[in-house]
C-alpha cells in the first residue's frame, strides 16, 4: 500500500488495497489500513475536539460497500467496521487496537483493486445555514494539530486554510454590514477561506451539503 502525496483534496491521501477475488479474504495489519490514525488518535481530545479523521472505501472513484472488513484484537475478539453508503467507515480502531497490533480481516465481494481516502473534516452538522466561526475555529485547530505533529503528519498533509463543501454547487459568506459574496471554487467545490472572508458570520446553502473537508 502506497501513500500518494498528490491526493491533497482529500486532505490527506488515498491508499490503494489489493484487488481480492470472490469470497477470499485477505488479513492486514490495521495501522497499514488506517494510516495516519494512530497519530490523530494520539493527540489530547482536546486538541481535537473540533476535526475528525474520516475514511472513505471507493472502487472506481464512487463509493463502495463491496468488501467486509473486520478488526482482529489481539485478544482474538473480532468486531465489524461497517461502511456506509456514502463509503465511510463508521466504526475505526481505536488508539489502542493500533498499538497492540490488531488486524483487519477484509473480505471482498466481486473482484478488482479499491480505494481508502482519508480526509480530514470539521465537526460540524451540515445545514442550510451555519456558523462561519465553527469552520474558522476547526481550520485553526486542525491546522494547530498538524504543526504539532509534524513528522509523518506534516509531510502527509498540506497546510490547511479552508474548508471545502462536498455536494453543492455553490455558497454564500454573509458578511459584515449584511453583505453576501459568493464562495470562491476550489476544485469545483465551494470553499470557505477566512482570511479571504473576513469577518464572515454565516455560510448559506440551497441545502445542505453532503459533507466538508478541510483543505
Amino acid at each position: 500500500m502506497t501513500i500518494d502525496r498528490r491526493f491533497l483534496l482529500a486532505g490527506l491521501a488515498t491508499a490503494a488495497v489489493p484487488g481480492l477475488a470472490l469470497a477470499e479474504s485477505k488479513t492486514i495489519p490495521a495501522k497499514k489500513i488506517f494510516q495516519f490514525l494512530d497519530l490523530y488518535l494520539g493527540i489530547p481530545p482536546a486538541e481535537r475536539n473540533r476535526f475528525t479523521l474520516a475514511y472513505y472505501l471507493k472502487r472506481d472513484g464512487k463509493p463502495w460497500s463491496g468488501a467486509g472488513f473486520t478488526l482482529i484484537g489481539a485478544n482474538g475478539v473480532r468486531t465489524p467496521l461497517p461502511v456506509g453508503p456514502n463509503g465511510r467507515f463508521t466504526r475505526t480502531p481505536t488508539l489502542a487496537d493500533l498499538k497492540a497490533g490488531a488486524q483487519i480481516e477484509i473480505t471482498a465481494q466481486g473482484e478488482g483493486k479499491f480505494q481508502l481516502n482519508m480526509q480530514m473534516e470539521p465537526l460540524v452538522p451540515m445545514a442550510e445555514v451555519m456558523n462561519a466561526g465553527d469552520f474558522a475555529a476547526a481550520i485553526a485547530q486542525c491546522g494547530t494539530a498538524i504543526k504539532k505533529n509534524a513528522g509523518v503528519l506534516g509531510f502527509a498533509a498540506p497546510k490547511i486554510t479552508q474548508v471545502a463543501f462536498v455536494g453543492v454547487p455553490a455558497g454564500t459568506a454573509v458578511l459584515p454590514g449584511g453583505k453576501t459574496a459568493a464562495l470562491p471554487l476550489f476544485k469545483t467545490l465551494p470553499a470557505y477561506n477566512p482570511a479571504n472572508l473576513k469577518g464572515a458570520s454565516q455560510l448559506r446553502f440551497a441545502k445542505p451539503p453532503a459533507r466538508a473537508v478541510l483543505v
